[in-house]
């Protein structure tokens, strides 16, 4: 079955999945540098969180996070006095606070920063808090971190990088199946169209192509194919053609080098005056005489046949009576059927047999059929000459009850220098009968065969009124 879809549209097609194919990669990539990065800020916020840096020992808290945001932490007693601070930014910071001050720290409306206060016990049961506070906004209240520091700076880069690079490497993936899919559509088709024109244009013919692609390539596919089968009968018919001149050069060398041997050697005795016998001399003259009417006759045969072979002469048709051109023909040879004592029956129709015909190549054709009969049948055979008119067309038909054509040439009757007898005989025909009969035929857009089932020799012709 065949691809209709075009070249269009399977482009279009084949771009929508990569489209889709490619925001799917984004969002994959986009979702793994969001895990990726909340996953550093879970990691992250707790170290600003007073709470979760508590340390009985104050010089081990870490604190390291909060300077790198600019911030600071303290620890205030009982009193809320500072009693140790460690961090950026202490210049601006307190010593003391009071319990209004530090509440007002974590009113809504203030916008000093970010400020975790978390309260706990020393060993020795003495009250604290530990005050954390990020100045300039680098944390808002809903715990996000919205500055950035080195640290985030590279964390958020090596993510971008590495988003990237897997971005990188699924888009170049999706380009190779893109690729992949619609070189399988479009370009392997047209890379082995290519192949098979390249081994046309060598000489080296071309195998069928057998893909299966878009509308455009398959139509492409169909027309290469049966170009490739003319050019492959093309190539046939020119092999049979120049097989054929090979054998019909053959032929005629061997039908005229008889009968041209044969007149040298009478020739050469009459020239070297060898027969002093007058009866003799004379005998040696009528051979020569037969010999050359044989080469003369063989001669108008081959050109004949070589003017009905030629597309570049055209012959004039005209409407005439075809019952009358068969009687015509059947009488100039009636006398020699009589000689011969072969019986010559003619079924033609009382009636005329209007047809639209070239007398002269449509009596050649009829005449030599019937010199045919005549030539290879004894006496006591039965020819016979038939015409049939019908709506569809004309049936003309000569037949004999003799010994018929073998069956190693009837497929090969037709053409020229192939007798029926395959005899190689200088004295006989000149093997052109039948193929001037049938180029005769042809030339009226007929049809001649042999009947394969008749006893004897039975040839039709048909011909279709115009």
């Amino acid at each position: 079955m065949r691809n209709r879809r075009s070249v269009h549209n399977s482009l279009m097609i084949n771009y929508v999945l990569f489209s889709v194919i490619l925001g799917v990669i984004g969002f994959l990539v986009y979702e793994n540098m969001y895990d990726a990065r909340e996953e550093y800020i879970s990691r992250t916020l707790p170290m600003v969180e007073a709470s979760q840096l508590i340390r009985n020992d104050w010089e081990s808290i870490p604190y390291e996070t909060v300077q790198s945001f600019g911030g600071y932490i303290q620890v205030l007693d009982k009193s809320l006095n500072v009693v140790f601070s460690r961090g950026s930014g202490m210049e601006k910071a307190k010593v003391s606070y009071t319990e209004e001050e530090l509440l007002a720290l974590f009113y809504e409306g203030n916008g000093s920063g970010y400020h975790s206060l978390a309260p706990f016990v020393s060993p020795e049961g003495r009250e604290y808090r530990l005050l954390v506070t990020i100045p300039g906004g680098a944390v808002m209240k809903e715990s996000r971190l919205v500055k950035t520091n080195a640290e985030i700076t590279e964390v958020f880069t090596g993510l971008l990088i590495e988003g990237f690079l897997w971005f990188a490497a699924a888009f170049l993936l999706s380009l190779w199946l893109y690729g992949r899919i619609t070189g399988r559509r479009i370009t392997n088709p047209l890379t082995d169209v290519s192949r098979e024109l390249a081994q046309i244009a060598e000489g080296r013919g071309g195998k069928r192509l057998f893909f299966r692609a878009n509308k455009e390539l398959m139509d492409l596919q169909l027309h290469f194919n049966r170009m490739a089968d003319r050019l492959e009968q093309a190539e046939t018919a020119k092999r049979r053609l120049e097989e054929g001149r090979r054998r019909l050069m053959m032929d005629i060398s061997h039908d005229l080098k008889t009968p041209i041997t044969t007149i040298q050697g009478y020739a050469e005795v009459l020239r070297l005056g060898m027969e002093q016998d007058e009866e003799q001399r004379l005998k040696y003259a009528n051979r020569i005489h037969a010999k050359a009417r044989f080469i003369a006759s063989l001669v108008d045969d081959l050109f004949e046949l070589t003017k009905l072979e030629s597309t570049e002469l055209s012959y004039e048709r005209k409407i005439g009576d075809l019952a009358e051109l068969c009687r015509t023909a059947a009488a100039d040879l009636y006398d020699s059927f009589e000689r011969k004592g072969i019986t010559l029956d003619i079924r033609i129709p009382e009636s005329p047999v209007m047809l639209s015909y070239h007398e002269g190549l449509m009596h050649r054709a009829i005449s030599n059929l019937l010199t045919n009969a005549l030539k290879y049948n004894k006496e006591g055979a039965h020819v016979w000459l038939e015409l049939e008119a019908s709506d569809e067309g004309i049936l003309l038909t000569v037949g004999d009850d003799g010994p018929g054509i073998s069956d190693s040439v009837r497929d090969t009757v037709f053409e020229p220098f192939v007798r029926g007898d395959q005899a190689r005989r200088s004295d006989g025909g000149s093997g052109l009968g039948l193929a001037i009969a049938r180029s005769s035929v042809e030339r009226h857009a007929g049809q001649i065969w042999l009947d394969p089932e008749a006893e004897g020799t039975v040839v039709h012709i048909r011909l279709t009124k115009t």
